[in-house]
């Protein structure tokens, strides 16, 4: 590695991670198809096949850990493939667990991009390995390591000098092969010491600042400790220490419900995801109000003779990649080259054009646009494709996570997917990945209940998870239900009752399905007191806020003793910066709305409009009373029309919110491509970004969220 430049060290190691993350999922689909068939020996095969591609690859880059790790969990299947061990269940549990350990740390590694160790768990369970196969045993691994330091010492002359040029590497491979629980880097990172965060005159700078790292770095736990969990909740502990010993009692309940929130949603297989971070990031900033920040000046290190900068200030971007089928790649050259052919006959146009050659230019002309507007949008859909990755990529982890659910209580859960094959914006599946997780935990920790509970009920023992993915008409639905109790609706509406979010009187009239959603209410719970996974449904609001950030709708479903369900749907691309949007007329300006957002537009009578205390200006629709938001006041533009019942009202939503927009005019429907604001404006912002309409003019793209904000402040 030392002859290999750095551009090529890290374009192998990004291909060593996409290899990597491609072993595991084949693993984990062999790891599933062994778990219902565990005489089948082609997913022992299977995973021996992606343990020993690692082991070879991490090798390479001196990841020793890993090369340890994949390397005897390899010998220890090699065994079983050669009939030294019989496989049963247990053996299957434990080729699973393998399989999750190697999943967890390849997904360190990515994180952090660097060499990793194991974890206690890991080691743990290498340890295991080593009695399993009989000559790995604890005596042997002793053994094998004084033979090691014998030959290193042999290396060195009479005189006590090492005959290789760097030794030190020499020894330290051998012990981190065979004892790499002696060579673990246990170094904590520094907190920040060049800034203060006072609560009066209360000091809660290192608990601040450390909670605060959770929210903008979600994903990446090994940039706190080995076990983020505790690091949270002691400094969540720490502050609230502080404050009741200062008898600041002002924030505890801000800082109890983020502690609470955080025990209910984080889960060791997906860390500290976004919607946590979120979560964080939320309760830190209403934290900060309160406090002052004091800015310690630090002298700065000497530079440099090149005077750069100290690499302590610089900022590791970490690139996202992904894998593009061939025959897209072949299509995408194609389209480039009829992009460019297309271009000659413009500047051909041109010529002529200057040339005043105007015989058949119009027909020729319109022609040509004809012929781009056709390869835009080829290459428009081409690049949706070249962004899909399939569905699988996400269910296969599920089954694993129930597992370990139920290995750890009396129960038997059967996982049920289908829709794997679908395939949807790579974005997308990211952001629904976390959700999913939640949603698989709350079905097998409270949703199926136990062996015995089942049986007494009169169901198979047996409980059973179904999780659904289909696409359709440009939107992914999800659906995940489970057959087990269900949610005690008397006892949300008690809970509601109780909080005083609701008199009696009106809980007990509202229909199920309203009770039901009260579940995605803020801060509702069902649970007598907070543990670690409280009470069913709690959280529901997070994920239901999360999905509409997506531009997505949530939906549960309730079937008291038979089940509980949540179905999903969102737009399949989720990034994308090429949308359907409407032109609307306000006086001589226009904007932008995007369509997904429009629910109707339509003209209004004067019965239909009136007035409301405190909601000002609103009209009736569909029996329903809607608020007016006026474009032309909230930006100071003159209007052609006074009157609504004269102008057009366009109905839009977001995040399950819905306003009138009162219009002049409906100028049609159109492409939009984003580009980017870079103009401060005041928050929340009405604009998502601006478009161009034609070459001399541009137009503002509302952001519908932004606009409903504003108009409720």
């Amino acid at each position: 590695m030392n002859e290999v430049d750095d551009n090529t060290k890290e374009e192998l190691f990004e291909e060593f991670l996409e290899e990597s993350d491609e072993m595991i999922m084949e693993m984990e689909g062999f790891s599933m198809n062994l778990e219902s068939n565990p005489n089948d020996m082609e997913s022992i095969h299977g995973i021996f096949r992606g343990a020993h591609s690692i082991k070879g690859n991490s090798s390479f880059f001196g990841l020793t850990p890993i090369q340890a790790l994949s390397h005897q969990f390899e010998n220890y299947l090699d065994i079983i493939r050669d009939g030294g061990i019989s496989v049963s269940q247990d053996v299957v549990s434990f080729i699973l667990e393998g399989s999750d350990h190697l999943k967890a740390v390849i997904g360190r590694l990515r994180a952090e991009r660097e060499k990793v160790s194991l974890t206690a768990s890991e080691q743990e369970y290498l340890e295991r390995i080593y009695d399993k196969i009989g000559e790995q045993s604890e005596g042997g691994r002793k053994e094998e390591l004084r033979i090691e330091l014998l030959k290193f010492f042999n290396k060195c002359r009479e005189d006590g000098q090492l005959q290789v040029e760097s030794p030190p590497n020499d020894l330290f491979e051998a012990i981190s092969r065979l004892a790499p629980d002696l060579v673990e880097d246990r170094r904590e990172k520094a907190e920040s010491e060049n800034e203060r965060w006072k609560y009066g005159a209360l000091d809660v700078s290192r608990e601040f600042i450390a909670l605060r790292k959770f929210s903008e770095q979600p994903g990446d736990d090994d940039a706190f400790a080995k076990d983020p969990y505790t690091v949270f909740m002691d400094n969540i502990d720490g502050l609230i220490a502080k404050h009741l010993a200062d008898e600041l009692e002002e924030p505890l309940p801000l800082l109890e419900d983020l502690k609470d929130n955080f025990q209910i949603f984080y889960q060791d297989e997906i860390g500290v995801d976004e919607i946590l971070a979120s979560s964080i990031a939320e309760s830190m900033d209403e934290y900060a109000k309160a406090l002052t920040y004091i800015k310690i000046e630090v002298k700065p290190k000497a530079e440099t003779a090149t005077g750069g900068a100290s690499k302590d200030n610089e900022k590791v971007v970490k690139s996202k990649t992904m894998r593009i089928q061939e025959r897209l790649l072949d299509d995408l050259i194609y389209h480039v080259g009829e992009l460019i052919t297309t271009n000659e006959l413009f500047n051909a146009i041109q010529r002529r054009i200057e040339q005043k050659n105007f015989d058949g230019l119009s027909s020729d002309m319109k022609s040509t646009n004809q012929a781009f507007g056709e390869i835009s949008t080829q290459l428009q859909k081409l690049l949706y494709e070249i962004r899909k990755v399939p569905f699988d990529r996400t269910l296969s982890k599920l089954p694993g996570i129930v597992r370990n659910i139920a290995k750890n209580s009396d129960k038997a859960i059967q996982v049920k997917m289908t829709g794997g094959e679908t395939e949807v914006d790579k974005s997308l599946l990211d952001k629904i990945d976390s959700i999913l997780v939640h949603c698989i935990r709350n079905c097998a920790d409270h949703g199926v209940e136990t062996r015995s509970e089942r049986e007494a009920c009169g169901k198979a023992p047996e409980g059973l998870i179904e999780i659904d993915v289909n696409a359709k008409d440009n939107r992914l639905f999800v659906s995940v239900k489970d057959d087990g109790k269900g949610v005690d609706i008397s006892r949300v509406r008690k809970k509601a009752v109780d909080k005083g979010l609701y008199s009696p009187e009106v809980c007990a009239q509202m229909p199920d399905q309203e009770a039901l959603d009260i579940l995605l209410t803020p801060g509702f719970s069902t649970a007598e007191k907070v543990t670690e996974t409280s009470g069913r449904g709690v959280g529901m609001d997070v994920l239901g806020s999360y999905i509409h950030d997506m531009g997505g709708k949530l939906k549960l479903n309730n079937n008291p003793g038979k089940g509980f369900g949540v179905e999903m749907s969102m737009p399949l691309a989720y990034t994308t910066m090429i949308k359907l949007g409407l032109t609307l007329g306000v006086g001589d300006n226009v904007f932008l709305v995007p369509a997904e957002n429009v629910r109707e537009s339509f003209k209004v009578t004067r019965e239909e409009t009136g007035s409301v205390e405190g909601r000002g200006e609103v009209v009736q629709r569909w029996g329903n009373i809607f608020p007016i938001l006026r474009l032309g006041e909230l930006f100071g533009v003159e209007p052609k029309y006074d009157n609504i019942w004269d102008a057009i009202c366009v109905m839009v939503e977001s995040k399950g919110k819905t306003i009138c927009l009162l219009v002049d005019e409906m100028l049609g429907q159109r492409q939009i491509v984003y580009k980017q604001l870079n103009l401060k404006t005041r928050e929340p912002n009405a604009f998502e970004g601006i478009s161009i309409l034609d070459g001399r003019h541009m137009a503002l793209i509302l952001s519908v969220d932004g606009l409903i904000k504003q108009f409720q402040e």
